[in-house]
């Protein structure tokens, strides 16, 4: 499975080489588990093609407000996440799972 995001705040976080973590998506635990493998695109607007992304590691639920409940991915950027497109049919939230 891949995720679609639009990222405009530039919201991530360097864990080491290669490796990040960006949240606070509003997902589902269950649609997070099923991410886990596949890949993460971030877009700036929908019509856009993606700026960056990578391999899904695994995910995390922030248990501290501000943003309680919301899912952080942790993922490993690869150079082919970028320029990827993604059909403007399907978004929801400024996401779309596919």
């Amino acid at each position: 499975m891949q995720i679609h995001l639009i990222e405009n705040a530039d919201n991530f976080t360097k864990l080491r080489d290669k490796v990040w973590e960006s949240g606070w998506w509003v997902l589902t635990e269950d649609e997070a588990k099923k991410l886990v493998g596949g890949q993460i695109y971030f877009h700036r607007k929908k019509s856009e093609p993606s700026f960056y992304g990578g391999s899904i590691r695994s995910f995390r639920i922030k248990q501290e407000d501000p943003h309680r409940g919301s899912v952080i991915f942790e993922f490993e950027y690869r150079d082919a996440c970028r320029g990827i497109k993604a059909d403007r049919c399907g978004w929801s939230l400024e996401k779309k799972i596919v």
